[in-house]
């Protein structure tokens, strides 16, 4: 809690400043949103360094400010492998940027559509796999935010989560995607300077970096480079295992590769917005150390929040305009997509297909609406969502990894038929979900515990090759 009244009213006067420049932003583009495309993809005009900076706020959003400070409270510079694992999905996804761009996607169902054949059934099953981690976002953003500003303001969590979607909602319905994307690139700047300025703040509460290591009571997790692996062998794999193939199947990512003002843009952002989300974790490795060496029997989780309680009255101020910029930004960019995903692929494709532009904007807008219920609904009734969307990042990964990376490969190949992208997917999520229910009597492999994940990605390539086999034969019969 701020250290009076006073203290109060600067936290919020600086959150409510940060949501007016988004507001601001948001009615500045609707005027130039005519068109559905408009509001899904901005055009498809937007220079490098808004493309980047908008990747990089949304991709970090609250699970940075709580969750990996967590980590580096317990394992010292074990982050900085965590990121690095979520920067190796962005320079991965940048060898098959230009062919995104190239073919102006949209959404994950028409990366489907392009490699696999029309089919119905395959872009209603890849349209809710893209869903599933944004939706996701959005409900464990608002959650993230309510928990962090009721310690802060002493605000109710449920009104906290009301307001925050609200306002999202707000910077997103006038003018969509460049809305978004442009309030993101200012976030982004802004979140940047905050950073430095509260890692010097943390490094000055503890005394410069030489003695938090000197005070740290596992000086070991600092060493370079062994602290890197701080967290183990299994956790480290882990983490590759999951962020990796997360990134790359995000749908969220992929919208900006494909908004990009050229091809060869489009592969360059994705390779200086992972720079800098590997980067970000430099700020995590000071707070999450810091708070360990000053205050050792501290609960992991609770780091965050301790550190708010330490630094001055004008910082928390700041600070929290950080926070609003960090959840804000990653939200507002989940409500698009998820919008965009009901809009072109559920609506236009299954409801009304004759839908006129006029029309599809107006259902964009009503669609983010009620995504935002949902959210909210869902956030509420599951304060502890972060668990879900863990899961939903395995299933994401399971289901799209292989039909879209390996859709790519073989585009030329003549193999590919919609039963092997359904296939695939279907039999990813399926395997995932088996392997989750036994996973306590799944046997190591390489001595290594895996996540019920990576037999879901391994279940989904088999399915798509057998598939891809058998209906060759009957295509080539026919």
């Amino acid at each position: 809690m701020p250290e009076s009244a006073s203290g109060t009213v600067l936290v919020l006067i600086s959150t409510v400043v940060v949501m007016l420049i988004g507001l601001g932003i948001a009615l500045y583009f609707q005027k130039r949103t005519k068109t559905a495309e408009d509001w899904a993809m901005g055009g498809r005009q937007l220079p490098s360094y808004v493309i980047v900076f908008t990747q990089f706020a949304t991709l970090v959003g609250g699970g940075v400010l709580v969750g990996h400070v967590s980590i580096g409270f317990s394992y010292g510079l074990a982050p900085l492998t965590y990121g690095v694992c979520g920067a190796a999905g962005c320079f991965i996804m940048a060898i098959i940027a230009a062919w995104l761009r190239e073919n102006e996607f949209t959404t994950i169902p028409d990366i489907l559509e392009k490699v696999y054949g029309k089919n119905r059934f395959l872009q209603f099953v890849g349209a809710i796999m893209a869903m599933v981690v944004p939706f996701g976002w959005i409900a464990s953003q608002a959650t993230a935010f309510a928990k962090l500003y009721a310690e802060i303001t002493g605000i109710d969590m449920n009104v906290l989560i009301v307001v925050l979607v609200i306002i999202c909602v707000l910077f997103t319905i006038p003018a969509g995607f460049s809305a978004v994307a442009w309030s993101d690139f200012v976030f982004g700047v802004m979140m940047l300077a905050l950073c430095v300025l509260t890692g010097y703040l943390a490094l000055d509460m503890g005394g410069g970096w030489s003695n938090v290591v000197a005070a740290h009571p596992d000086p070991e997790v600092l060493s370079f480079p062994g602290g890197l692996l701080s967290a183990g062998f299994t956790t480290t794999a882990l983490w590759f295992i999951a962020a990796t193939p997360g990134m790359m199947t995000n749908q969220m990512t992929l919208q900006r590769v494909c908004a990009a003002n050229s091809a060869k843009n489009a592969r360059r952002t994705l390779i200086v917005g992972g720079i800098l989300i590997a980067g970000i974790e430099l700020w995590v490795v000071v707070v999450g150390n810091v708070c360990r060496a000053l205050n050792p029997g501290l609960d992991s989780e609770l780091a965050s929040g301790w550190f708010l309680t330490q630094i001055p009255t004008w910082a928390l101020a700041l600070f929290s305009g950080f926070i609003a910029t960090t959840i804000i930004s990653t939200t507002d960019s989940a409500l698009q997509s998820v919008s965009v995903n009901l809009t072109q692929d559920i609506y236009k494709q299954y409801i009304n297909p004759n839908a006129d532009d006029k029309k599809l904007l107006s259902v964009s807008r009503i669609c983010t609406v009620l995504v935002a219920i949902a959210a909210v609904a869902l956030a509420i009734a599951f304060p502890q969502v972060l668990n879900l969307i863990v899961a939903s990042y395995a299933y994401s990964a399971s289901g799209l990894l292989v039909p879209i990376y390996c859709g790519y490969a073989f585009r030329h190949k003549n193999i590919l038929t919609p039963v092997s992208g359904i296939a695939g997917m279907v039999g990813g999520v399926v395997g995932c979900g088996l392997a989750q229910a036994f996973e306590s009597s799944l046997p190591p492999i390489f001595g290594i515990q895996m996540p019920y994940a990576i037999y879901g990605i391994l279940a989904s390539l088999v399915c798509l090759l057998i598939a891809a086999a058998v209906t060759k034969k009957e295509k080539t019969k026919a």
